[in-house]
């Protein structure tokens, strides 16, 4: 059933990682979060046609619970993408939870609220990895261009290690320096089990890439995912040590990662969050400005949905957030 459910993901236009069988056990390792539910669709030929993972979370009020679709449901067909969704709900709403918050890459017109929180950026930078390598590159700013060849020319090198052969020596290298980048950046990461998880359990779609000096010395990393059309950068870091970062590795790590995007076959390479237009103090706008070097359009989505399952209890938990 797995595969027949991950051919279905990987296939659809609005397939993604997050959605695939590897999503759950992943999921259910996280504390605070599980089990993970799943749900599908079949047409009168048998053929899957709409699916959805759902994982349980706490709200971390009073005990109560909600429920979650990160990216989902999945469907190409808008009128069986309803329909699953108003099965879902009715199934969810029998295990208890305040709500149902879903956000799928295609938009659907569900009996549903806007959701009160996004967990995945409304704004992304995508770029076309269809494309040759000389138009990437005459696309991008040139100091995107100026950077990948500074880094080239100063030895720096890159790498690819798939995720389920990381060592606890590349995972330790990569925790040092996500540290070093959380604490200079001054934003808050994961533990350093929820990484090794990541990389073991998305296996094969989740890959560790390290960007290293001509002395050995890794000094930029990154975890992106290769599933179907998309590939999509989830963590980076960098050294802070002023000599290093002159080498501009980030930035041939990058071109690395959307070269290793075009071998698998994606078509589109995202980079996962930017801040929105017109919002120049938004938390994605530093790395927004990276990003946007790399050339690529803007993508916005919609945002995410809600379903209510306990009125009262929904909104005595949304003013309990404002308080807090």
């Amino acid at each position: 059933m797995s595969k027949e459910w991950d051919d279905f993901v990987l296939q659809s236009k609005g397939g993604s990682v997050h959605q695939l069988s590897v999503w759950k056990p992943f999921q259910e390792t996280i504390p605070g979060r599980g089990p993970v539910k799943g749900w599908g669709m079949r047409n009168k030929a048998g053929k899957i046609v709409a699916t959805t993972f759902v994982v349980k979370m706490d709200t971390g009020f009073r005990g109560k619970k909600w429920w979650y679709s990160a990216r989902g449901p999945v469907f190409d067909d808008e009128k069986k993408g309803t329909e699953l969704i108003d099965f879902v709900a009715h199934e969810l709403k029998k295990k208890g939870g305040l709500f149902w918050r879903f956000d799928p890459y295609v938009h659907i017109q569900a009996r549903a609220r806007t959701a009160t929180q996004n967990y995945q950026p409304t704004d992304t930078l995508i770029l076309d990895v269809t494309k040759t390598n000389e138009q990437l590159l005459s696309e991008m700013k040139r100091k995107g261009r100026y950077n990948i060849n500074l880094a080239e020319k100063k030895g720096v090198k890159c790498m690819r290690i798939a995720g389920k052969t990381v060592s606890e020596k590349d995972l330790n290298d990569f925790w040092d320096l996500n540290n070093e980048t959380t604490n200079r950046d001054a934003f808050s990461g994961h533990e350093k089990k929820y990484y090794r998880n990541f990389l073991k359990l998305i296996s094969p779609y989740a890959d560790l890439f390290f960007a290293e000096a001509e002395d050995g010395t890794r000094i930029a990393t990154a975890i992106s995912t290769f599933a179907g059309e998309k590939a999509i950068y989830y963590f980076g870091a960098s050294t802070s040590n002023p000599e290093y970062r002159n080498l501009m590795a980030p930035y041939l790590l990058q071109w690395t990662m959307i070269q290793e995007a075009r071998k698998r076959g994606c078509t589109t390479y995202d980079f996962l969050g930017i801040a929105p237009e017109n919002e120049p103090t938004h938390a994605y706008a530093g790395i927004s400005e990276f990003k946007w070097k790399f050339g690529g359009t803007r993508q916005t989505f919609a945002p995410g949905q809600e379903i209510v399952f306990d009125k009262k209890w929904y909104w005595l938990y949304r003013i309990a957030k404002k308080v807090r």
